[in-house]
Formats: structure tokens, C-alpha cells, sequence
């Protein structure tokens, strides 16, 4: 069989035939794979406004308003936020890195930040400074943009040494 099978040509390849045709697949088979996993991340530039009836706070209270103001350019993103007239600011890098967001006299808030799929996770922790007291308030912030880009979906789970409780903001893009 092996003899007939050479005879026939079928068993006499060269070598640099197979490796073009390997490559090749291998190739297509490297793009189908990328472009099956590859992921959009949402922009999330813009202002955004709470809208307070269609989202839930837990065991925390109600706000009057909020707004958050966001310049999303790559893995960076400015964070302008107004809540109840109290106004702060962060800078963000979504590089999966535990960075200092915030600071106060007595802590600071470290966040890290990355993706999972097309949903942006901001993990953060309460950090006291030295002298103080620890508060252990934990959170993780799941951001979810609508398919038209117009409604941000906020979850918040959120740990504090008395329990744990869950948010739900819906913020509205004001155009």
C-alpha cells in the first residue's frame, strides 16, 4: 500500500508545500480566532444623569440627583462626579492596576479597574491611614452600556463591616 501510494504521488510532498499550506491554516485560523474574541469596549464620554425612579439604593440613601461627568479616551477616563452638589474627581486607567482615586485625612480609596467582555469593573477599598482606623467598606462597580449608548447601568455590590447590600444606577445620557 505504502509502495502504490508513492507511486502515485499521493506520499511524495515536498516539504516547503506542507509548511505554506500549515502556515497558511494556521494563519486563517489565528484571524477566525481573533475576530471571534475580540471585544468593542463602549465609550463612555459623555454626561450622565441618575435617574432616581428607575434605580434602587439598598441600605443606602436615596440621592436627590447625580450627575457624572465622563471623558473616556483608551484605557483613561476622567470622572467628573456631582452628587447632591458634593463634586469629586478621578482619573482612571482601565489597566487592571490598584490605583489611589481618592484621598482624604483619614484614607484613601484605591481602585483598580478593568474589563470583562464588553462591561467595565471598577473594584475599590476603603484604606485607612496610618493612625486611623480602618472603616472596611469594600465595593465592586459593574458599568454596562445599552446597546444605544444611551442608558449606563451601574450594580454595586458593596461590603461594609455591618453587611453587604446591592445598588442599581441607571444614568441617562444628556445629549
Amino acid at each position: 500500500m505504502y509502495r502504490a501510494a508513492l507511486q502515485s504521488g499521493a506520499m511524495h510532498r515536498s516539504p516547503s508545500r506542507w509548511s505554506r499550506r500549515a502556515v497558511i491554516g494556521l494563519f486563517s485560523c489565528l484571524l477566525w480566532t481573533t475576530a471571534v474574541c475580540a471585544v468593542d469596549h463602549p465609550n463612555f464620554t459623555g454626561e450622565w444623569k441618575l435617574n432616581v425612579n428607575r434605580s434602587s439604593f439598598g441600605a443606602d440613601s436615596q440621592p436627590d440627583s447625580a450627575t457624572y461627568t465622563i471623558q473616556h479616551d483608551g484605557p483613561r477616563l476622567v470622572l467628573d462626579v456631582d452628587l447632591d452638589g458634593k463634586k469629586t474627581h478621578a482619573e482612571v486607567t482601565t489597566d487592571g492596576q490598584e490605583r489611589v482615586t481618592d484621598s482624604g485625612p483619614d484614607s484613601e480609596i484605591w481602585t483598580r479597574a478593568y474589563w470583562a467582555g464588553p462591561v467595565l469593573v471598577f473594584e475599590s477599598r476603603d484604606k485607612a491611614r496610618p493612625a486611623h482606623a480602618s472603616r472596611g467598606l469594600r465595593w465592586t462597580s459593574r458599568w454596562n452600556l445599552s446597546d444605544d449608548g444611551k442608558t449606563l447601568a451601574i450594580l454595586k455590590h458593596i461590603r461594609t463591616p455591618r453587611g453587604e447590600f446591592d445598588q442599581r444606577l441607571i444614568f441617562e445620557k444628556q445629549d
